[in-house]
């Protein structure tokens, strides 16, 4: 994980445990986004409540987001390309 994923990940955490009234003590980046009965409309759902909070754009969301971990991946790289004033280049494959 790369320095900013901790500060993506607590926010994750945090916007988990808000909209599913779960601890986010117990969350893991290893923690399956299925045993949190969140399926691809609630992570559609999440991956918009994470556009908001860091400001970026995310476009062709992979599917295949199968963790916490891998949900802010994705998030850490789209805040690169924001970064990076690379705000057109979309991501293709999903980190694991």
């Amino acid at each position: 994980m790369t320095s900013t994923d901790a500060s993506t990940f607590d926010v994750l955490c945090e916007v988990i445990a808000k909209d599913h009234g779960l601890d986010p003590a117990n969350l893991t980046p290893e923690t399956p986004l299925a045993e949190l009965t969140i399926d691809s409309l609630a992570l559609i759902e999440l991956i918009f409540t994470l556009e908001d909070r860091f400001n970026v754009v995310a476009e062709n969301v992979p599917a295949d987001l199968p963790t916490l971990g891998s949900v802010a991946d994705y998030i850490d790289g789209l805040r690169a390309k924001s970064a990076s004033g690379d705000a057109n280049v979309e991501l293709t494959d999903a980190p694991r």
